[in-house]
């Protein structure tokens, strides 16, 4: 039996974003955090907030950095 509660599809979203933003700093290679956001509300349909906080676990696990002074997302 699949589990399908809102702790699996949370890390479903985590890792969909997380390869999304991966694969655009693989295209090319330091990418825009506000842009990013932007095209990744429109791809997902969560918030802001939501997209931040996946983003920090994203960083906070070693897949990139994110430069909010310089507002950049670049290769770890």
């Amino acid at each position: 039996m699949v589990r399908r509660d809102g702790a699996e599809i949370r890390r479903e979203r985590i890792q969909k974003v997380t390869k999304r933003v991966l694969s655009l700093l693989h295209e090319h290679g330091e990418i825009s955090l506000s842009k990013t956001i932007a095209l990744l509300q429109y791809e997902f349909g969560l918030t802001k907030e939501r997209l931040k906080e996946y983003l920090k676990i994203g960083q906070d696990t070693g897949h990139f950095v994110i430069d909010t002074e310089n507002d950049e997302i670049k290769n770890n």
